[in-house]
């Protein structure tokens, strides 16, 4: 079931991002409803947005701006993309090693 829920979340991300660049209204929707699906439906998912919004400032940025742009009308949506905060300190780490650390931080 989470398999299919992750297909339907990409699926959704993918609508989003075509629909910002065609008049037709929605797409901001699209993306925080499928980023949120995929952040719920997988914790592989959501340490893995988490690690690209550390490493690529403008993924970070769009994330972050999807999270305001939504604020409190939908709080599921702001709710799960707020998990996906990159660290503060904003230290440079790989994929393995942001994992390790995120695990032994959340124990």
């Amino acid at each position: 079931m989470k398999t299919i829920i992750s297909i339907f979340a990409v699926i959704l991300i993918l609508f989003g991002l075509v629909s910002m660049v065609t008049p037709i209204p929605g797409g901001t929707i699209l993306m925080a409803g499928g980023l949120t699906m995929l952040i719920c439906s997988s914790p592989t998912a959501q340490f893995c947005i988490m690690w690209i919004r550390a490493k690529v400032n403008w993924v970070n940025k769009m994330v972050f701006w999807l999270e305001k742009s939504i604020g409190p009308r939908i709080k599921v949506i702001g709710t799960a993309l707020g998990k996906t905060h990159p660290p503060e300190d904003g230290t440079a780490l790989s994929h393995h090693d942001f994992i390790h650390q995120y695990m032994k931080d959340t124990q």
